[in-house]
């Protein structure tokens, strides 16, 4: 009886080690499967990332070489920068070198005077009068006009769509003169930008003074009304409004198909051989920035430049 007995416990034992085996093997087996899933898995999710910087890089790579071609090709005195707008870094070539801004300077008398709409010295209803010695030819109609008054939102319209040149001077003298504006400008941090003459005051370029600014000063000002963080959403919004539709797109939008959403503003001074464009140009979800400012060059190989980058732009980066 308890030989018997001794057998069975015996046995019974040998089943519980067993079972004890068996369970701890189907445990290690389990850890390992679901270890080999989440390896897989991370690996999976890697390798969208890993082809989205192949991509980026790819990209970075053709802007760099559509804008160096561009400044070749511009020649002279040439400048550059380009944006995808949301990315870290921008591309830039001579980017920081101070070049003639002709009409771009605009762009700036514009930030001053949303500015002072939102500090409420100034309103876009105002009606502001038209002196005749700030009536100057040059680009724009309104010299030539009988008009005596018009308003703030009136004499911006001008300023930009059409970089009319009085309605520049008429809206700097209600700005209270260059040095507002140089203020604001210095806010901005745009160390290489300054108005230093109205517009066609040719006394004050005989005596050395014009109105200088840089490729990445205008870039990163059109980066900030575009993302809302120059003045706050409403106001540049409604600049970037004012950059929508402009009258001249001849330079880097001119070769862009008519599925984009453009926004610019150009200058041009002949005198000194300056052809310059700052452009956001969007399609769908996603938007760029490119600013070409060249001086001392031919004006047939500026614009042919500009618009050879424009197009090449827009195949990179949208198609």
């Amino acid at each position: 009886m308890k030989f018997g007995l001794s057998i069975k416990v015996a046995a019974l034992l040998s089943l519980l080690v067993l079972s004890g085996c068996s369970t701890q093997k189907h445990s290690t087996e389990q850890a390992h499967s679901t270890s080999s899933s989440v390896q897989k898995s991370s690996q999976r999710t890697k390798t969208p990332e890993k082809k989205k910087q192949v991509k980026s890089s790819s990209e970075n790579g053709q802007i760099q070489h559509a804008l160096q071609t561009c400044v070749n090709d511009a020649s002279k005195k040439t400048s550059g920068y380009v944006k995808v707008i949301g990315d870290h870094q921008a591309i830039h070539i001579n980017g920081s070198r101070r070049q003639r801004s002709a009409s771009d300077i605009k762009i700036f008398v514009m930030v001053e005077a949303f500015r002072q709409i939102k500090a409420g010295t100034l309103h876009l209803n105002d009606m502001v009068s038209i002196p005749q010695d700030d009536k100057v030819g040059g680009t724009g109609q309104l010299a030539n006009q009988d008009t005596n008054r018009l308003s703030c939102i009136n004499l911006l319209n001008l300023m930009i769509k059409n970089s009319d040149n009085t309605a520049t001077n008429v809206l700097i003298d209600k700005l209270g003169g260059l040095a507002p504006i140089n203020k604001s400008i210095q806010e901005l941090g745009c160390n290489n930008t300054r108005i230093q003459r109205k517009m066609l005051d040719y006394t004050a370029l005989k005596a050395g003074r014009d109105n200088y600014t840089s490729a990445d000063d205008v870039g990163k000002t059109l980066n900030a009304i575009y993302t809302g963080q120059l003045l706050g959403s409403n106001y540049d919004a409604q600049m970037l409004q004012l950059l929508k539709g402009n009258a001249n797109q001849s330079k880097i939008p001119a070769l862009i198909r008519g599925s984009a959403t453009i926004y610019n503003k150009t200058g041009e001074f002949p005198d000194y051989g300056v052809q310059n464009d700052a452009a956001i140009i969007k399609h769908k979800n996603r938007a760029f920035i490119a600013v070409v400012l060249s001086e001392n060059g031919s004006q047939n190989s500026q614009i042919k430049a500009m618009n050879i980058l424009g197009k090449q732009l827009f195949q990179t980066i949208f198609e």
